[in-house]
This record gives structure tokens, sequence and C-alpha cells, in this order.
């Protein structure tokens, strides 16, 4: 018999979706290495002069931490993809070199480089830099501050194509809350940088896709209704539609790891998943085995809380091989082509990101700040970038105080108004919502450090936390 967790042909094709997947994903990195680098030279070279009139980080607006412009990363990944060698493009998108001198700065590499004054000295090589897949392309047309401007629109057009599908499926809620979300995260940032855009837009596509697949496979479950006209019929189970999907999510992991490692990487799950859990929860042919909806364990509500926790599990289970995956297949590929020593390194400066040591400022002689600071900073930090902090008046009471402030509110509204909480919903919304500050605890040394990176993450907890303040508080004010 069938459950939730669907048979061993989900596994396989989760498997299969993620090996084809990663071969697509290499051979399309080995195309794009042989455009030849004169294609790409006029306009990587407009790109390093930009670079180098910018610094590295500078904030935007004010000095509010949440509008910290990277532009250091981006050099560097243009650094690597304009030192491709496209003579030997497996061996060189492997190694991932780039050009910067030991008291340089990453634009004066990159801009020597750009120039033939250098070559490439360093490698970047335990991350795939999978982007450049459609950069290198884009850079033989267009410079770097173009791409940006193009990035951030495509981010943001893709989510308001969510949102209005979401509006004609019936699901205005998630589609206002989504936006307000992504209104609080600071989008305008999206078209300053690639470290922003890159996984952004990775989870958008993957939200849109996974949007596209259940609406599919509903109409497919309404069409076979009206052809029949059988009442059994018309109370059929979904679930199908929906577990089906989760294979998907392999795919998924793969691309995330393949195009961008670390930044927002968990929204390629998390904001999917809330789309694949608030229509099963919705879904008004939910299959209770009594051919009448609303009589069953979950009824019309919802559904059972163990039915929505196990997509949940299955889809990230599924998301985190397919990330894992990917990874370790460049690790082997490195190994191939650079050797242990390389390897080792990568794989050190890996486990930093993990737990290693932070310290209380950029210098090396400041004091290193111990584990409970790293972890609740790890929290804290991401946190502050949702109000307006300015650089230098970072504690840790500017960011629980509102924080703690806003969820007694929302708590107190729902306590006061709700009629009847769907928990069958809300529990794997839940979960969905909190892998976020799982993503900063595990990896506490990146989160703590690249805080005005990560912390958009915690968009799928907004949207959550707004959807359960409005669905049973909000909407029932008179």
């Amino acid at each position: 018999m069938k459950t939730l967790w669907g048979n061993a042909n989900n596994t396989v094709k989760a498997l299969i979706l993620i090996i084809i997947t990663m071969i697509c994903c290499v051979l399309l990195l080995m195309i794009t290495a042989c455009i030849p680098q004169s294609m790409i030279q006029k306009q990587s070279e407009e790109s390093a002069l930009y670079f180098s009139t910018r610094d590295p980080f500078p904030t935007l607006i004010g000095e509010y931490v949440n509008s910290i412009q990277d532009n250091y990363s981006d050099t560097v990944l243009c650094d690597i993809i304009y030192c491709i060698d496209n003579g030997h493009p497996f061996k060189s998108v492997i190694r991932a070199a780039y050009a910067q001198g030991e008291y340089e700065e990453a634009y004066e590499g990159y801009l020597k480089v750009t120039r033939g004054e250098t070559t490439a000295n360093r490698e970047y090589g335990r991350y795939w830099h999978g982007s450049m897949v459609l950069l290198r392309p884009l850079l033989v047309f267009m410079p770097i501050l173009t791409i940006r401007i193009i990035y951030g629109a495509l981010c943001v057009l893709i989510q308001l194509i969510v949102a209005f599908i979401l509006f004609r499926c019936g699901k205005r809620p998630l589609a206002i809350c989504s936006i307000m979300a992504l209104i609080l995260i600071e989008p305008h940032m999206l078209f300053t940088s690639l470290e922003y855009s890159n996984a952004f837009l990775v989870a958008s596509v993957a939200e849109l896709g996974v949007l596209i697949l259940i609406r599919k496979g509903l109409r497919t479950i309404d069409t076979k209704s009206e052809v029949k006209k059988d009442r059994d019929h018309l109370y059929a189970d979904t679930s199908p539609v929906f577990t089906e999907v989760l294979p998907a999510f392999g795919m998924i992991g793969v691309i995330t790891c393949f195009a961008d490692f670390l930044t927002t990487e968990t929204l390629a799950f998390t904001l999917p998943m809330i789309i694949l859990i608030a229509f099963y929860a919705g879904s008004e042919k939910q299959y209770d085995g009594t051919k009448s909806i609303g009589k069953g364990k979950a009824g019309s509500s919802g559904i059972e809380i163990k039915k929505g926790c196990a997509l949940v599990l299955q889809g990230g289970i599924y998301w985190v091989c397919g990330f894992l995956g990917m990874f370790f297949l460049k690790i082997i590929c490195l190994l191939i082509v650079e050797g242990k020593e390389v390897v080792a390194s990568s794989m050190a400066e890996g486990f930093l990101r993990l737990g290693g040591e932070v310290r209380e400022s950029n210098l090396s002689i400041a004091p290193v700040v111990d584990p409970f600071s790293r972890l609740s900073g790890a929290i804290w930090h991401n946190l502050a970038c949702l109000y307006p902090v300015k650089m230098g008046k970072m504690v840790s009471i500017s960011a629980y105080i509102p924080t703690i402030l806003i969820l007694l509110t929302g708590i107190v509204l729902v306590y006061l108004l709700h009629e009847k909480i769907n928990w069958g919903k809300y529990v794997p919304l839940g979960m969905t919502a909190l892998v976020p500050f799982v993503r900063f605890l595990v990896l506490s040394n990146h989160s703590y450090i690249h805080f005005f990176i990560t912390y958009r993450a915690l968009m799928v907890t907004i949207a959550v936390f707004l959807l359960f303040i409005y669905e049973n508080g909000v909407r029932h004010l008179k």
C-alpha cells in the first residue's frame, strides 16, 4: 500500500534526476569554458575597471548593515571566469584559478590579469562556480554592472510571477505574505551583487518550477474527474500529485550547490517547500478513506501533521543528497586534477565554515569569540539585518528586542482571535521556516561573518510567520 513517503520508485527517480542533473551541469560548464577569452576581453576590462573604483564592501544606504554591497566576491568570480583556459576546459574549471597578489586587493589582481600584467596564481577549487554557465556568455555582450541589473530584475520578476499564479490559484494570503517577506529582505540589493542574486535566482526558478508541476498534476486529476463523472473519483487521493514532485528537490539541490554553494542556499529548498505544503494542505480533494470530505482525521481543514512533516523530511533528504552529492563530485574532480594537498586545503577551509573560530573584528590580533557567542551571534547578526541597524552599532539587543516584541504581538493576536488552527498545515510550514536557523547554527562561522549575505534566507521564515498571523488572527478581525 502506498504511503505519503511513496515507494522505492520515488527514491530511484530522485537518484536518476540527481545523476542526470550532475552530468548536465558539468557538460554545460565545459561548453561555456570553451568560449575564447578574446570574446570576453573588452567586457572583462570594463568590469575590472568598474571594480577598481569601488570598495570591496561599501554600504549603499547610510551605514545600515543590510545595505552592504559585496564587490569582493563578484570580483573574484569574474576573475575566475576570465582566467579559464579554453584550451584545457575541464582542468581549468575544476581548479578555478584567479589572480591576486599576496598584498593586493581582489580588484587589483583582476585588473592586472585583464591587462596581461600577471597570470592566475590562486585557486578556488572547493566550489563549482557554476554561475559562469550564464555569466561567461553574458560577458561576451555586457559588463558586470549590466549583468547585475539583469540578475536582480529576473529575481524580482519571477517572484512576481509566482505571486500572480498564487493569486490565480486562490492562495492570495500566501502570495501577499511572500511579497511582504521579499520587501523586508531588501530586494533592491539583489541588483547590486551577484553574490546575493545567484542563489536567489536558483531558488526563485525552483519555486516557480514546483508551482507549475503542482498545478499540472492537480489539473490532470480535475480533467479525469470531469471525464469519468464518478463521485468516488472526485474524492480520489491527491497525495501522489505532491509526492511525485519530491524527487525534483534532488535536482534542485544539485543545481544549488553547482550555482552557489554558501549564501542563501537554503531558500532553494524552503521556498518551493512552502508552496508544496500550502497546496497540499489546501487541497479540496484530500482523501481520508471515507469518500466524504471533512469526516476523516484531518478533514477539509488540512492534513495530518505526520503527513505534512513527512513531505518536508523527504523533500529535505532529496535536496541534501543532491547538494552534498554535487559537492563531493567537485572534491573528487579536484583530487584528480590538483591532488591531495589542494583537496586537504580546500576541505580545511570548508570545515572552518562549520564551527571554526571567529574574531571580534577583522584584525588577526583581535580576541577570539567564545563558542556560545559565536553560535548566538550567528543568529542575532542575521536577525539584526531585518531592522535599521547601523554599522558599529550592532549589539544583540538591537536584534532580540524587536524580534521578541513582534513574536509576542503575533502570538497574542492569534491567541485572542483564532477559531481553529490548522496544525496539519502549520507544523510542517513551521519546520520549513526554522531551516534558516539550523543553517546559521551548523555553519556558525560563515553565518557569523557573512550575515549581510545569509540573512536573506529568513525570507521564508517571515513569509510563514505573516501567513500564520493572518490566517489565524488578522482575518478574524471585524
